[in-house]
C-alpha cells in the first residue's frame, strides 16, 4: 500500500553536539561543493521474512569518509528533546535498544527489546517544506531513536508519523538527508520519505529492499521494468545490472534476495542475507570529488534477526576487518553502554566490551 500525505543541554553537551555538526558538515560541504556532485550514493537494506526463523535484516554503511560509528544501547525512562525550536518533539522512552550511530551526531540503525527496527539511508530529495505548526517537529539525526524508543510495531509507529515534520540536519545548503525503514517481528515493513513537503508512505510486507535516490517510487518502477518475468528466468544468464550506484544496487538486492531459501538456522540465515546484500567494492569508481574520483566503500554491514536479537557487524574499511556480534539480551539491563565499532581488534563475542556511557543520544536530553 502506497499513500501520500501532504503537508535544555547541559554545556558539555551541547559542545559535544557543535563539535559533531561541524566535523560533519566539513565533510559533507566537500562532496556537495567542491565535488558538484548531485546524488550521493550511500547504504542499502534488505528485509527477510522466514517460515521458522522469524525476521532478518541486513543493511549496509557506504560512504566516502569514515562515519565514526559506535554501537550503543540505550535504556527505557530516558527523555529527549527532537527539535531545538519551537514545536519540538518530546518522548520518554518506552523500549530499550541498540544501534549504530553516525558522525556522533544519532542513530541511523537498530533494533529494540519488542523486536521492532528501523534504518536511516541517505536520500538527496528529502525535503520538509514549509514548517507546520500543527505538527511537531524532530531532526532526521534523532529519528531513528524516536522509533526505536516509541514503538513496537510498524502499524504503531505510521499512525504517529503523519503528525511530525522531520527536518534535515545540518546548516544552509549543507544538509544531511535520509528516508527511513522500518520493520517489526511479523514481517511487516514500511518505507518512509518527506519530499517537497509531502509525506510518502509505502506498506506492505513487499517492500523489502530500500536504497537511495532516485525517490522509492521510482525504484518500483525499475525493478518492474527489468524483473524476471517467472521462476525460471532466474539464472546466471540473467542480465542483471551491478555497478555501485544506487538504482542498479536496488535491482541487485531485489534480484538476489527474491532467490534465498528458507535458512536451517538463525547462524544459516544470516549468512545467506549477508552474502546477497550489495557491498560496495574498496576501491570502485564512483564520482569526481575536487578533481578526483571518489568512491562510497561499504564500511560495514549490520545484519540481525528481530527474534534472536543479536547484533553482528562486518567491518571492512580502511585498516579495520573484522567481524563480531553483541548479544543485546545481556546488556540490556537498565544501563546504557556504548563500543568504538571501528576497532581493529573487535571478533567473536565482544559484548564484554561494551563501557557504561551516556551515549550520543544524550546530547538531547530534556
Amino acid at each position: 500500500m502506497f499513500y501520500k500525505v501532504t503537508a535544555n543541554h547541559d554545556n558539555k553537551g551541547i559542545d559535544m553536539l557543535n563539535q559533531a555538526r561541524k566535523s560533519f558538515l566539513s565533510l559533507f560541504v566537500a562532496a556537495t561543493v567542491t565535488g558538484g556532485i548531485g546524488y550521493a550514493e550511500a547504504c542499502s537494506r534488505i528485509l527477510w521474512e522466514t517460515e521458522d526463523y522469524g525476521v532478518f535484516v541486513s543493511r549496509t554503511m557506504d560512504w566516502f569518509t569514515p562515519s565514526n560509528p559506535t554501537v550503543e544501547v540505550r535504556t527505557k525512562g530516558q527523555s529527549y528533546t527532537g527539535y531545538d525550536g519551537e514545536g519540538a518533539l518530546e518522548w520518554t522512552s518506552k523500549y530499550a535498544s541498540i544501534g549504530m550511530t553516525a558522525f556522533g551526531v544519532g542513530l541511523v540503525d537498530g533494533f529494540n527489546e519488542v523486536g521492532f527496527s528501523a534504518n536511516g539511508l541517505f536520500l538527496d530529495e528529502e525535503n520538509v517544506g514549509e514548517i507546520d505548526d500543527s505538527k511537531k517537529q524532530i531532526v532526521n539525526t534523532r529519528f531513528i531513536a524516536y522509533l526505536l524508543d516509541s514503538f513496537a510495531t510498524v502499524e504503531e509507529a505510521l499512525e504517529v508519523v503523519e503528525q511530525l515534520q522531520v527536518h534535515q540536519f545540518g546548516e544552509g545548503a549543507h544538509k544531511l538527508s535520509g528516508h527511513y525503514s522500518l520493520q517489526d517481528a511479523s514481517g511487516d515493513s514500511a518505507i518512509i520519505e518527506f519530499v517537497d513537503g509531502e509525506l510518502s508512505i509505502f506498506h506492505g510486507k513487499e517492500y523489502k529492499v530500500m536504497t537511495n535516490s532516485p525517490v522509492y517510487q521510482q525504484h518500483l518502477k525499475n525493478w518492474e521494468e527489468v524483473k524476471p518475468s517467472n521462476a525460471n528466468e532466474y539464472q546466471g544468464t540473467f542480465e542483471l545490472p551491478g555497478n555501485v550506484i544506487s538504482s542498479q544496487r536496488f535491482i541487485w538486492n531485489s534480484y538476489m534476495s527474491e532467490q534465498l531459501k528458507e535458512p536451517t538456522s538463525y547462524t544459516n540465515g544470516l549468512a545467506k542475507l549477508d552474502s546477497v546484500t550489495y557491498k560496495v567494492p574498496n576501491d570502485a569508481a564512483n564520482r569526481v570529488v575536487d578533481g578526483e574520483m571518489t568512491g562510497y566503500d561499504t564500511q560495514y554491514t549490520l545484519t540481525y534477526n528481530l527474534d534472536q536479537q543479536i547484533l553482528n557487524v562486518r567491518y571492512q574499511y580502511q585498516d579495520t576487518y573484522t567481524h563480531y556480534f553483541v548479544n543485546f539480551e545481556e546488556l540490556n539491563d537498565g544501563e546504557n553502554y556504548t563500543l568504538q565499532a571501528d576497532r581493529a581488534d573487535l571478533f567473536g563475542d565482544v559484548t564484554s566490551e561494551f563501557k557504561p556511557s551516556l551515549g550520543t543520544m544524550a546530547n538531547y536530553y530534556q
